[in-house]
């Protein structure tokens, strides 16, 4: 039985997506309360009163929490100003180098804003299931031995790795699947193919955001906490004590987290929309599954990576 490139494609997004969700449920399902054992193996957290270390945990975490929402919701009013502009300015110049066809600036722009969209939606996803994570790892390390904790933390980067796949891939599919709409005919593709490399520049566009906002808040933030704590008021470094400090995780969680999910989108998007620009030459001699090879080399990745 022959399989289309369609069918693996979907599939691998659907299985990505899939798997993400049941990761996240099984990380969910860790209660936010002490664990005490009887075991002669020491915890990682060290010994004491756990439940009293995990009611500091619960105060810190819902600090770091509200601190990154509020972040990237602020960070994302100004992505989303920048993009509507730009994605103005992407359709008039692209119409304007190719003769004023509108349909080409005006699908290369919307490849731009979903690109963009997509990018958010993988840094917002990260940062959620990172802050959701930390505080159950934590927790996690109250058991004997690092096996739980380290599942823990494992488990929440492939909820976004695999999000961010799926997610990527089928936008990226379902775009030229409706691009194709309007460019039908096999010698019309290279088109096709031009106006789909506006969603990995949307991509690099929010990864640069993310990456170099982040960056700076959590630097700021670093330097702060050392200044106003050690140099001014003798507390130890990384003392919840100090606002700064509760900022300097929002930083590491937004910049590190939410920043890396959107660069690695942009990273995949690039890869793959530079990888079909170039083997766009195939589409002339009508073979469809051919030329979105490097898209189905992405959605076998991530089989590969799930037996791995």
């Amino acid at each position: 039985m022959q399989v289309s490139a369609s069918q693996i494609i979907f599939l691998a997004g659907a299985v990505a997506l899939v798997w993400a969700y049941l990761q996240f449920r099984i990380i969910a399902q860790i209660p936010i309360e002490s664990f005490s054992s009887d075991s002669e193996e020491t915890p990682l957290t060290g010994t004491g009163n756990n439940e009293e270390k995990t009611a500091r945990l619960k105060e810190i975490y819902e600090a770091i929490y509200e601190g990154a929402e509020s972040f990237l919701k602020a960070e994302y009013q100004v992505c989303a100003a920048f993009i509507t502009v730009f994605s103005v300015v992407i359709l008039v110049l692209v119409a304007w180098g190719t003769g004023w066809d509108m349909a080409r600036g005006g699908f290369t722009a919307l490849s731009f804003l979903l690109g963009s969209l997509t990018s958010m939606g993988s840094g917002y996803l990260g940062m959620k299931v990172a802050v959701y994570s930390n505080v159950r790892t934590t927790v996690s390390a109250q058991k004997p031995g690092w096996t739980a904790c380290f599942n823990t933390a494992f488990r929440a980067g492939a909820v976004m790795g695999f999000a961010l796949c799926g997610a990527g891939l089928l936008m990226l599919y379902v775009s030229m699947l409706v691009f194709r709409i309007h460019y039908p005919k096999p010698k019309e593709w290279i088109f096709l193919t031009e106006c789909i490399t506006g969603y990995g520049l949307g991509g690099s566009v929010i990864a640069m955001f993310g990456r170099v906002g982040g960056g700076i808040y959590t630097k700021a933030a670093d330097v702060g906490a050392d200044l106003v704590g050690k140099v001014v008021h003798g507390i130890p470094e990384d003392d919840p004590r100090n606002p700064a400090t509760i900022a300097d995780n929002v930083g590491d969680n937004v910049g590190d987290v939410a920043g890396m999910g959107s660069d690695l989108f942009g990273s995949f998007a690039e890869s793959t929309c530079a990888a079909l620009v170039i083997g766009s030459s195939i589409g002339a001699g009508g073979d469809w599954d051919a030329m979105v090879f490097p898209v189905v080399v992405s959605a076998v990745g991530v089989f590969v990576c799930l037996i791995c």
